[in-house]
C-alpha cells in the first residue's frame, strides 16, 4: 500500500508539470505570401497620386469618418455600433467561444464529485435477516494526465478559435461602419440628385411657357411645344425613381442603425464641406498586420495546427487517476471506505479511425493555410483596388466639374440666343438637357469620392478599435 501511495504522489507531480506547462495557442504564423513593401497603385505615373501618401510608421486611422467633418455621420456611426444586430450576433459569438475554451480548459484539471445516499431494508441473509440503514457519503475524484498533450492541444485550439472569433467580431464593425457611411453618402447624393432634377424641371417649365407664348404669337410651331413639353415630362419621369431609390437607401439605413424600416425620415446633416482629398496609409506589411479578417485566417490555420496535434495525442495512452474517500454507516456497524489508483488505456486496434482524424487534421489544415493566403491576396487587392478607384476617380470628378461650369454657360447662352431668333428649340432643349446629365453626373461623382474615401480606409481595416462611442 505504500508503494501504491509513493507512486500515485510521483504521478500526481507529474500531471501537475504537465498542467502547468504551455497551453497558449500557436504564435503567429506567416502565410507565405510575398507582400510588396510599397503599393503599386502608388506610382509616379499614377495621376493624383500625390493624394495618397504611404509610410512605413503609419498607423491605420481607426476613427477614419472624422475627416468628413460630419456631425450627422458621425451620430450615425455611434447609433449603428450600439444597435446593429450584425454586431450584437458577432458578439454574442465571442462569449459562445470564450465559454468553449473553458470548457476545454476544465479537462485539465481534476473532476471531483460527491455523492450521498439514504437506503432502508431488510438484504436476508446479509443483514441476518433484518432491517437495517444504511447511510454513506463519498467523494470521487478523477483525473486525467495529459501527458501527451491532448487535452493541452485541444486547449490551445478553443483559445485561436476564440481569438479568431474576437477578430471575426471586429470585422464585423469594420464592415459595419464602412457600410453605414456608404449607405448615409448615397442616401446624400440621392437627395442631391432629386433636388437637382427639380430645379432643371422647373427650369424647363419656364421653357415650355415661353414656347407656348410664343406659339399662341405664331412665332412656333406645335412641333417646338411638343419637344419642350416632352422634355419636360422625361425629367419629371426621374423624380419617382429617385424617390424610391432614397426610400430604400433609408430603409438600408435604418435596419443599419437597428432600426425598425420606414423610421427614419429625414437625415439632418448641414451642407456637406469639401473633401480634403489627402490620405496617409499604411505600407502593405502593417495594413496586412491590422486587418482583422486577415487575423481571422490566421487564427484558424493556429487552431488547426493545434487540432492535429490533439488528433495525433490519440494515439498515445490515456493515464488518469481515480480516489475515493467516504463514510458509511450500517446500524450497528459503521466505516470508512477510500481508495485510490491509476488506469491507462491504450488504443490497439481501431481500424485506422485515428489515422483517418489526423488525415482529415492535415486536410483542415491545409484548408486553413490556404484560406489564409487567399485572405491576405484578398486583402492586397481590396486596397490596391480602393486607392486606384479613388484617384481615378479624382481626376473624373476635375473633369466632371470644368464640364458643369460649360454647360451651364451653354445652357445660358441658348436660351438668351433663342429669345432672340439666332437658334432654334432644338439646341436650347439639348443645352438643358446635357446640364441636367453633367450636373447628375458630377453629384454622383462627389459621393464617389466620399465612398472610395471610405473604402480605403476598410480596407486598411480602420473602423475594428471603436467601442461604444465613435469619438
Amino acid at each position: 500500500m505504500l508503494k501504491l501511495e509513493r507512486l500515485a504522489a510521483s504521478v500526481l507531480a507529474a500531471a501537475a508539470a504537465v498542467v502547468a506547462g504551455c497551453t497558449s495557442p500557436v504564435g503567429p504564423q506567416s502565410s507565405g505570401v510575398d507582400v510588396a513593401p510599397r503599393w503599386q497603385t502608388l506610382t509616379p505615373a499614377q495621376a493624383n497620386a500625390d493624394l495618397i501618401v504611404s509610410h512605413d510608421d503609419a498607423q491605420v486611422d481607426q476613427r477614419w469618418w472624422s475627416h468628413f467633418h460630419d456631425a450627422a455621420l458621425e451620430a450615425l456611426i455611434r447609433e449603428a455600433i450600439a444597435g446593429n444586430k450584425s454586431l450584437g450576433i458577432a458578439r454574442a459569438r465571442v462569449e459562445e467561444a470564450r465559454a468553449a475554451r473553458l470548457q476545454a480548459q476544465s479537462a485539465l484539471a481534476p473532476e471531483v464529485n460527491a455523492v450521498a445516499s439514504s437506503e432502508r431494508g431488510n438484504r436476508g441473509l446479509l443483514t441476518n435477516d433484518k432491517s437495517v440503514t444504511v447511510n454513506q457519503v463519498a467523494l470521487s475524484a478523477a483525473w486525467e494526465l495529459d501527458l501527451f498533450g491532448r487535452n493541452q492541444a485541444r486547449t490551445a485550439q478553443a483559445t485561436a478559435i476564440l481569438q479568431s472569433t474576437e477578430a471575426s467580431e471586429q470585422a464585423v464593425r469594420v464592415a459595419l461602419l464602412a457600410e453605414v457611411a456608404r449607405t448615409y453618402f448615397e442616401l446624400r447624393n440621392l437627395d442631391r440628385q432629386i433636388e437637382l432634377t427639380t430645379s432643371n424641371l422647373e427650369t424647363q417649365r419656364r421653357t415650355l411657357k415661353l414656347v407656348e407664348a410664343q406659339q399662341r404669337g405664331a412665332l412656333v410651331s406645335n412641333l417646338d411645344v411638343q419637344r419642350a413639353a416632352a422634355q419636360a415630362s422625361t425629367t419629371e419621369s426621374r423624380v419617382p425613381s429617385l424617390r424610391a431609390a432614397r426610400d430604400a437607401a433609408a430603409n438600408r439605413l435604418s435596419t443599419l442603425l437597428g432600426r425598425t424600416p420606414g423610421t427614419l425620415q429625414e437625415v439632418v446633416a448641414a451642407p456637406q464641406p469639401s473633401l480634403d482629398g489627402r490620405i496617409v496609409v499604411s505600407a502593405p506589411a502593417a495594413v496586412i498586420a491590422t486587418r482583422p479578417d486577415v487575423r481571422v485566417a490566421e487564427r484558424r490555420f493556429a487552431a488547426s495546427i493545434s487540432a492535429r496535434k490533439a488528433a495525433v495525442a490519440e494515439l498515445f495512452p490515456n493515464i488518469s487517476l481515480t480516489a475515493l474517500f467516504g463514510v458509511q454507516n450500517a446500524t450497528p456497524f459503521s466505516s470508512t471506505p477510500w481508495g485510490i489508483g491509476v488506469g491507462l488505456v491504450q488504443p490497439v486496434l481501431n481500424f485506422g479511425r485515428i489515422r483517418s482524424q489526423i488525415d482529415a487534421a492535415d486536410a483542415r489544415q491545409t484548408q486553413a493555410f490556404l484560406a489564409y493566403q487567399q485572405t491576405v491576396l484578398d486583402a492586397l487587392e481590396d486596397m490596391e483596388s480602393a486607392m486606384s478607384a479613388y484617384l481615378n476617380e479624382q481626376s473624373r470628378n476635375t473633369s466632371l466639374a470644368a464640364g458643369v461650369a460649360q454647360n451651364r454657360r451653354a445652357a445660358e447662352l441658348a436660351r438668351a440666343q433663342y429669345r432672340f431668333g439666332y437658334v432654334g428649340l432644338l439646341d436650347v432643349l439639348v443645352a438643358e438637357r446635357d446640364l441636367l446629365d453633367a450636373e447628375s453626373q458630377r453629384a454622383t461623382s462627389d459621393a464617389s469620392l466620399r465612398t472610395n474615401f471610405v473604402r480605403i480606409f476598410a480596407a486598411a481595416g480602420g473602423g475594428w478599435e471603436v467601442q461604444g462611442d465613435a469619438h
